[in-house]
């Protein structure tokens, strides 16, 4: 602040030092008094020096990060825009693959400036928010705020410029000055002087403040909270506003004319409910008066003509008038005047309306008409239509990655950000893709697009209850770019990625994709070795996948991986639905989808063509069993076998697992029941048993009486010696057949633990599996959008590439701290083996071409008329709730929901997901299988990918092909 001073002195010093010496050495006072007069009036000498310090006040934009530049403190608009938080966003955004590509240069003069604690001088933007744009750079989501505003000082109602210039600020437009500095009005400035002077003497003088248009701008934009702390806090308001007010030349006529466009466009104004902050006129008569700015301007137009109006007309320019005027009143206090003191507020606005006609403001029949009309302020702000979630759906995900790349929580917060974020989203792909699903609502849309069949939807069935969801991404050489994600779902829920679904069996596709790479495993471990050294090699009896990738090394010439995999496709598996299978604690039984196949036996690569239930079933069992034998302490299998300290081992893991398990039970039962109280409910439950209940019942009710507000994390902790000695008769030698039952299902679990950390590289979205066979068909749930990034795994030969929505983000464009930052390509992982992913995509290929999406092929064709692969897999779940016998029959069973899906590749470049989903409360009703989606895949894809082929995408990540 001292040095922005000190360079005003010395410029005045040096061009009129001497002149004012030598005058006052001779004599010329009265000329001296004359000059100073004339400054005060005029601004001259002001205008000539200060122009040229703001003339050095500048900023332009390089490639690269900049170290000439200086993030603004946290007044409200830095703050609000994200100027303060621009440090912390290129923090955050790096880790995440962005790096700065562009950012301002702050001129050595402004850079001095800020760096001494002055506001930027610049051209600020009266209404900014956060923009979203497509691959083109067409726009996908705008966000304004202010939402309603004038755009040019010419559209303001000249009566509403005068009314603002009669309550803050009377002479700021006068012309007769060009050069007058609008940051001091010297006369109020003297007044608050001697104010603040008489109030050392005298506690309760008054010490208004001496504020113009232009300083108060200052203050509610850039001072700490929208105060005035100090006098050097007034002081920097002050020497900012003058530097931009001099930034176009000496000349501020026109600036002047801006500033009352930017505080009648900004001016902030209390919060209102269901609205948010309000700034501006134009916000402030929407919130708190239900008034359209554009209706209240055809009403002031004329006001000021003395041409007779009707009654209703002039009493409706009233009305207008005295919301408007009440609001810049308000400004002053206006959490106290907004809301609710409607009769203060319009006491004080009839006293303006009185002073304004007397003055000649406004015309006695606006002030008498305006002072009949009542003021009735909202409780609150009026709903508005909200646009269509099935419309800004991916604008909704976008703006979540936004959210959690730059930690901004609230979309409130997110939406004001100043921020043209760049998307790799085409944009009049996804509107057609949008157009396409919502027209599906309608049946004679449905019926056209080929809707209703076999295995589709039956004659009644009613499409408006389907949820209809589709993503598409494009591989590119470092990154899988989103161009379409989109649903007809009309709320905030995303089903793509929003929930654990049951998707049937894409299922299979994670399962043979994890086959696969455990015989993949086995060849890097013996495809080198000797037939003497393969004969050595003992592996257990059930380990059927180990056994079987032995016996082919042993007897193959070809041991290249290709082949061998090739060779373990042609495995064969029953397809029986007899058999009882023990899995997840307990007997199950597993029906085909077609009974045809029941007495079947099929090679694995025509079970997954065919999506046949209990081939997968079986391969499942087969790989536990394999996963077992390569635990680490061997020979896992043959319980008989294992030494007692291994079954020990096992039992105290089942033990302390279980023993969490009835934990958590009986905390949910007991938690926030008071000790009495549990007691009597234990007994009770006692008496209704007749049987003994489980001691870690009796443990819990007494660690709860001792630590009443114990969590259930602590009570966990508490019990890991209670939950091995509960279990103290299954570690006797005598119970070895429950033992056997209960190591058996901890290897279980132990073996999908395993299994989930091989789907988990591979994208799986959830932290656990559950531990059955029927996982393999879809027990345990996937989402959309991760098994969309497994088929960009196997498009993109095994490398895991980033999915990237999010190409660019500019921030504070046109401002001094302009920051532009771009994703940078990065090395893609291999997750999988190329040799594993051409065999998993000729078995994609197989599906359309033979299989469960045959209906798929031929749907697609190139300009030159050969048709473009098209590979995937189907999956229809029939998600139930079910009640198992003894026996594994099913005792009751309950719809909770039906989806049906299909994953799929197009040629070399795309990939993605088609579903359809029905909740619980109609999924009884309907019985499509996976047919569904994949004849909704067949009739779109002819509209979308032209579109996407139309004309390349503005990003350079483009794979070809």
């Amino acid at each position: 602040m001292a040095l922005s001073h000190a360079i005003l002195l010395v410029l005045v010093w040096r061009k009129y030092g001497r002149l004012l010496v030598t005058s006052l050495l001779v004599g010329l006072a009265p000329a001296v008094a004359f000059a100073i007069a004339d400054e005060i009036q005029t601004s001259r000498w002001q205008a000539t020096l200060i122009s040229v310090v703001a003339s050095k006040l500048s900023f332009h934009v390089e490639a690269g990060p900049s170290s000439a530049i200086h993030f603004p403190a946290a007044g409200p608009y830095d703050e609000r825009l994200g100027y303060g938080r621009l440090g912390d966003f290129v923090e955050r955004l790096e880790p995440e693959g962005y790096a700065i590509t562009a950012q301002a240069r702050m001129s050595p003069w402004l850079l001095a400036l800020t760096d001494r604690g002055l506001f930027a001088p610049y051209r600020e933007k009266s209404q900014s928010g956060l923009e979203l744009r497509g691959c083109r750079g067409e726009p996908l989501f705008a966000a304004r705020f202010p939402e309603r505003a004038y755009e040019r000082f010419d559209s303001v109602p000249r009566v509403l410029v005068d009314a603002v210039l009669f309550i803050e600020d009377h002479g700021l437009l006068e012309t007769r000055s060009p050069t007058r500095n609008p940051a001091v009005e010297w006369d109020r400035f003297a007044g608050a002087v001697a104010d603040q002077a008489l109030h050392l003497f005298d506690g309760g003088h008054p010490t208004p403040g001496a504020s113009t248009l232009a300083t108060q701008i200052e203050k509610y934009r850039h001072s700490r909270e929208g105060r005035t702390e100090s006098a050097s806090e007034k002081l920097r308001q002050m020497t900012s506003a003058s530097l931009r007010a001099y930034l176009d030349g000496e000349d501020t006529r026109s600036r002047r004319q801006q500033i009352v466009l930017d505080y009648i466009n900004t001016v902030p104004l209390a919060a209102q409910v269901g609205f948010g902050e309000v700034n501006g006129l134009g916000d402030g008569l929407w919130a708190w008066y239900g008034r359209d700015i554009s209706e209240i301007n055809t009403l002031l137009a004329n006001v000021r003509e003395a041409a007779p109006r009707p009654d209703a007309r002039l009493q409706a320019e009233g009305v207008a008038f005295k919301q408007a005027l009440s609001l810049m009143i308000a400004e002053r206090r206006p959490s106290f005047y907004l809301p609710g003191s409607e009769s203060n507020l319009g006491d004080l606005t009839n006293s303006y309306l009185r002073l304004m006609a007397d003055a000649g403001i406004i015309p006695a029949t606006l002030r008498d008409a305006a002072l009949g009309a009542r003021l009735k302020l909202l409780a609150r702000s009026p709903q508005q239509p909200a646009p269509s979630f099935v419309d800004r759906k991916v604008a909704s995900a976008l703006r979540g990655r936004l959210s959690n790349l730059l930690d901004v929580p609230r979309s409130y917060d997110l939406n004001r950000l100043d921020l043209v974020a760049g998307t790799t989203v085409d944009g009049d792909a996804q509107r057609a893709a949008t157009r396409f699903l919502r027209g599906m609502g309608s049946p004679a849309a449905a019926k056209a697009a080929g809707l209703y069949g076999f295995h589709l939807l039956d004659s009644g069935d009613d499409p408006r209850k389907l949820m209809l969801s589709f993503t598409l991404f494009e591989r590119g050489a470092h990154a899988n770019l989103l161009r379409v994600q989109t649903d007809n779902f009309d709320q905030p829920f995303d089903i793509n990625e929003g929930a654990r679904l049951d998707l049937g069996s894409t299922a299979k596709l994670r399962t043979l994709i994890t086959y696969l790479e455990l015989v993949s495993a086995l060849h890097e471990r013996w495809g080198a070795l000797s037939a003497r050294q393969l004969a050595a090699i003992g592996v257990d009896k059930r380990d059927a996948i180990g056994r079987w990738a032995l016996e082919y090394l042993r007897q193959t010439r070809d041991k290249s991986l290709t082949r061998m995999l090739d060779a373990a496709m042609l495995r064969t598996y029953s397809a029986s639905p007899y058999e009882v299978f023990y899995t997840g604690g307990g007997l199950h039984r597993f029906e085909n989808f077609e009974p045809e196949d029941n007495d079947r036996v099929l090679t694995v690569r025509e079970g997954f063509k065919r999506s046949v239930n209990l081939v997968f079933v079986r391969l499942m069992r087969d790989v536990v069993s394999h996963v077992i034998a390569q635990m680490p302490d061997a020979n896992a299998w043959p319980l008989e076998r294992r030494a007692a300290a291994s079954r020990q081992g096992l039992l105290s893991r089942f033990a302390d697992r279980e023993g969490r398990q009835y934990i958590a039970r009986f905390y949910r039962k007991y938690q926030g029941v008071a000790p009495p109280q549990a007691e009597e409910a234990r007994a009770q439950g006692k008496r209704a048993s007749a049987a003994v209940r489980h001691p870690l019942e009796i443990w819990l009710i007494g660690f709860l009486r001792q630590h009443p507000g114990a969590t259930l994390a602590e009570a966990i902790a508490a019990s890991s010696t209670e939950r091995q000695n509960a279990y103290v008769w299954l570690f006797a030698s005598r119970n070895k057949i429950a033992q056997d039952e209960r190591i058996r299902n901890q290897l279980e679990l132990e073996a999908f633990v395993e299994i989930q950390r091989s789907w988990r590289k591979l994208g799986y979205p959830f932290d656990s599996l559950t531990p059955s066979y029927a996982t393999a068909l879809g027990s345990s749930g996937d989402r959309p959008a991760a098994l969309a990034e497994l088929m960009g795994i196997i498009a993109n030969r095994g490398m895991r590439m980033p999915v990237v929505r999010i190409e660019s983000l500019a921030f504070a464009r046109n401002t001094p701290y302009e920051t532009r930052l771009d994703h940078q390509p990065v090395d893609a992982d291999r997750v999988l083996p190329a040799e594993v992913t051409e065999v998993v995509r000729k078995s994609l290929l197989d599906v359309v071409n033979g299989g469960t999406a045959v209906r798929l092929r031929n749907a697609l064709a190139r300009t030159d008329g050969s048709a473009v692969e098209v590979g995937g897999k189907t999956g229809t779940g029939d998600h139930r709730f079910e009640v198992h016998g003894r026996g594994g029959q099913v005792l009751s069973s309950r719809v909770v929901s039906r989806s049906a899906t299909f994953v799929f590749v197009i040629g070399e470049r795309y990939f993605g997901t088609m579903m359809v989903y029905v909740p619980e409360s109609d999924a009884a009703k309907y019985k499509f299988t996976s047919a569904l989606p994949v004849q909704l895949l067949k009739t779109m894809l002819p509209t979308v990918v032209p579109r996407l082929e139309r004309s390349a995408c503005a990003i350079n990540d483009s794979a070809g092909g």
